[in-house]
């Protein structure tokens, strides 16, 4: 392995090591850690750990074709101890404002969607509900008045025909059908007396 081959895996493994303590960081603010044993957690922290093999991996590979020396793990471990001491407080702070700005600018965005595209369709839907109550109400309206006027003749029919016939004739039809009736019971009663007389 050449000088420059192994200055260029130096310098790439100290970035590398920066970029993880960085990824160490941003992984611990995202990740809310729990105190007790979660699979849920253990889960996402061998994930974490692993892609941050594989890019290492992946940029040692590039520099010089993945050979692991000794000064690699020493360059990779001195650059994240240069990122503690020199850039951490500068990163976490960056991060934050980041954060911030994200979470504005969300809520931003959706407060821009609810003015400009959620209350104007509520808005139609109200409207569209009113004029449907107002079109079925004013239907509902004209229905019942055509249908009184229909029914007006026949009831001015009615009301002529009741004129016409004597109500003390309706009361001596009705007397009849119920006493019709209650000597058709009558008989009845008594051929079933005489069958079980038999």
């Amino acid at each position: 392995m050449s000088l420059t081959v192994q200055l260029s895996t130096m310098i790439a493994m100290s970035a590398m090591g920066v970029w993880l303590g960085a990824a160490i960081d941003t992984y611990g603010r995202f990740a809310k850690q729990r105190r007790s044993f979660h699979w849920l957690v253990a889960v996402n922290d061998l994930l974490f750990w692993l892609i941050q093999g594989l890019l290492v991996f992946y940029v040692l590979l590039q520099v010089n074709q993945g050979e692991m020396r000794f000064y690699v793990l020493l360059a990779l471990i001195c650059g994240y101890a240069g990122y503690q001491a020199l850039f951490r407080n500068y990163y976490q702070a960056l991060l934050e404002r980041l954060i911030r700005f994200a979470i504005l600018t969300f809520r931003f965005i959706r407060s821009v969607i609810i003015v400009l595209f959620i209350r104007p369709i509520k808005w139609l839907l109200k409207l569209l509900y009113s004029l449907c109550m107002m079109v079925i109400t004013a239907t509902v309206a004209v229905l019942v008045f055509v249908g009184k006027v229909l029914l007006k003749p026949l009831q001015w029919l009615g009301n002529a025909l009741l004129k016409l016939i004597p109500t003390t004739e309706i009361i001596a039809f009705l007397k009849k059908i119920t006493y019709y009736q209650q000597v058709k019971g009558f008989i009845k009663r008594l051929f079933n007396r005489d069958d079980r007389g038999d």
